[in-house]
């Protein structure tokens, strides 16, 4: 079951995040082989695509992946620049090998099992080139573990945000924050997208559920190091914000 099917039709029209697309494009090798991880509609593959030799994007979401698609053929790049595939980022063996992985915009966090956080690992590990290096990333909690616990869940609804569409109808996007898991710490929020015609008529609705398993700085740091993995640089943010003082944690490491 593709859970973002009914979503995939509204992702590129939110005021989606593209601090981090520079941040990707400084470190790409000359000519890089680059496997993204959670590609979706194309958001950052497609403006990487001109400066690598080769990249490759796999997601779970048919949905997302054929949105991604239609973008690359409408850009005329061939495939011996760019593949796609099906496929989960937990478990998958694409036979060749990359000198950069990433996995953007906190995608290491849908992983909710022990299972699937090592499988990810593993299959990192066996497919970066010998002198390759890897980037996860994932949003730095606010508070201290057992305050997330007590404070994380709040009642009712939050708008993001609205655009109005070419057809006059508006598509208003927000989140619902009703339940987390209290070991490991996961949270579950649910993100709505509703179009409504211009006098207000709801004229439909989509609930995406997501979860996002928190990590701390140290918990992240000691995670890859344990999978073999030698830290290279880390940055709190997009922008070169100190390790655990920005909005995210970014790491990037090699084989050890």
């Amino acid at each position: 079951m593709d859970v973002r099917e009914s979503a995939a039709q509204y992702y590129d029209l939110q005021d989606n995040p593209t601090a981090d697309i520079p941040f990707y494009a400084a470190r790409l090798p000359s000519a890089a082989h680059v496997l993204e991880l959670g590609c979706g509609t194309g958001r950052v593959l497609l403006p990487l695509a001109s400066s690598c030799g080769y990249i490759h994007g796999m997601d779970s979401s048919a949905a997302m992946l054929a949105r991604c698609r239609e973008k690359v053929e409408r850009a005329q790049l061939s495939s011996e620049r760019v593949q796609l595939t099906l496929g989960d980022i937990a478990h998958f063996e694409l036979r060749r090998r990359f000198d950069l992985i990433i996995a953007p915009f906190r995608l290491f966090q849908n992983l909710e099992t022990e299972s699937d956080v090592h499988g990810l690992m593993d299959c990192i590990r066996d497919q970066l080139a010998e002198s390759g290096s890897a980037i996860l990333n994932v949003f730095r909690p606010k508070l201290p573990p057992d305050e997330m616990r007590r404070m994380w869940c709040e009642p009712g609804e939050r708008q993001d945000g609205e655009t109005t569409l070419v057809d006059g109808s508006r598509l208003v996007w927000g989140h619902r924050r009703l339940r987390l898991n209290h070991d490991p710490l996961i949270v579950y929020p649910e993100l709505i997208y509703r179009r409504l015609s211009a006098t207000g008529e709801l004229l439909e609705e989509s609930v995406l559920p997501i979860a996002m398993r928190c990590w701390y700085p140290a918990e992240l740091e000691r995670l890859v190091v344990e999978h073999g993995f030698r830290v290279v640089e880390r940055w709190g943010g997009y922008e070169g914000e100190a390790w655990g003082s920005g909005p995210v944690l970014v790491v990037q490491f090699e084989l050890a």
